[in-house]
């Protein structure tokens, strides 16, 4: 679609809605806008648009963290400390 259906402004590029009503372009853009936004909130990107977003920067990033901890496979966990437990071994044997 390429203009507004309720306010007639014309589209630029790919948005999904109107900037100036805040309505989507066609029940596609809807779909795609909602994929977009599901895909980005699984991301990086979208981990830290909420943590910047947040009150308590200091609370959402402890969240943030306890989630991707959670979210890790238990072979990625054992991977981890096996790596942090070898570091360790080799800084105090320097020491």
């Amino acid at each position: 679609m390429k203009n507004c259906p309720k306010c007639g402004q014309p589209r630029h590029g790919e948005e999904f809605k109107c900037p100036q009503c805040d309505v989507f372009y066609s029940p596609l853009d809807e779909l795609l806008y909602d994929e977009q936004r599901k895909l980005e909130q699984n991301t990086f990107k979208g981990a830290l648009k909420r943590i910047l977003a947040a009150e308590d920067r200091k609370q959402a990033l402890r969240d943030e963290l306890k989630t991707l901890w959670k979210n890790t496979p238990l072979k990625t966990k054992i991977a981890l400390w096996t790596i942090f437990a070898f570091v360790f071994v080799l800084v105090v044997g320097v020491l």
